[in-house]
C-alpha cells in the first residue's frame, strides 16, 4: 500500500491480486458509498505501469480538477483520464476500467482528510474478494510488458527511438506511458 500527500489531498494506492468482480459497476458504487468523502477509482492492474504512473496521474488530476482545465465532474474520473492518457472518458474506461474478467486491480483513493489505509484496504479486499498485493502495479513480467505495449500502442520503433543510454526496457516503457499523461497537461 502506498500513501502520499498531493497538495491538500491524501493519495492511497493499493494493488489487489485474485479479485473476483461479478458486477464491476456495482462494486465501484458500493465502495464509493462505503467511503464518503473519498474519491475512489478502480483500475486494471495489468494496465498499470508502476506506482509512478498513478502518482503522476493523481498530481495532474488534482491540479486540473482545481483549475479551469477540468475535464470531468469527479476527481476520480479526472484521475482515470490522466492515468490512461486519453481525452475521452469512454476511451479511458476501455483502457483502464475494470470488468468481470479483471483479476489484478489497483485501487486509488484521493481524500482531503487522512485515510485509515488499513481499514480501507481491508474493506476493499472483502468487496473485491482479492488479496492486497502491490506487485500487480509493477512491470514484472514479459507478458505484462507485451500487454502494456499493445494497450498503449507502443511500437518497436517508438521504443528504439526513445531509449536513453543504459535505460532498461521496463523503465523506458513506464516513461513512455507517463508521457502520454503529460501530453494531456500540455494540451490543456
Amino acid at each position: 500500500m502506498i500513501t502520499e500527500r498531493i497538495g491538500s489531498y491524501f493519495l492511497f494506492v493499493q494493488g489487489f491480486r485474485g479479485a473476483r468482480l461479478i458486477d464491476s459497476e456495482r462494486v465501484l458504487r458500493d465502495l464509493r458509498g462505503s467511503f464518503g468523502g473519498v474519491d475512489l477509482q478502480l483500475l486494471r492492474g495489468d494496465r498499470v505501469a508502476g506506482i509512478e504512473q498513478i502518482v503522476f496521474a493523481a498530481r495532474q488530476a488534482v491540479d486540473s480538477f482545481r483549475g479551469k482545465a477540468r475535464r470531468a465532474k469527479h476527481l476520480s474520473m479526472e484521475l482515470l483520464l490522466f492515468a490512461s492518457g486519453e481525452h475521452q472518458i469512454v476511451e479511458a474506461i476501455k483502457l483502464l476500467g475494470v470488468d468481470t474478467s479483471s483479476t489484478e486491480l489497483a485501487l486509488v483513493g484521493l481524500s482531503e482528510t487522512e485515510l485509515d489505509s488499513d481499514v480501507l484496504s481491508g474493506e476493499v479486499a472483502k468487496i473485491v474478494q482479492g488479496v492486497p498485493d502491490d506487485t500487480v502495479l509493477e512491470i514484472g513480467t514479459l507478458t505484462k510488458v507485451r500487454a502494456l505495449r499493445k494497450a498503449y500502442n507502443i511500437s518497436d520503433r517508438e521504443l528504439k527511438s526513445s531509449r536513453m543510454p543504459g535505460e532498461a526496457e521496463n523503465s523506458m516503457l513506464k516513461r513512455l506511458i507517463i508521457e502520454r499523461s503529460a501530453l494531456l497537461v500540455l494540451e490543456n
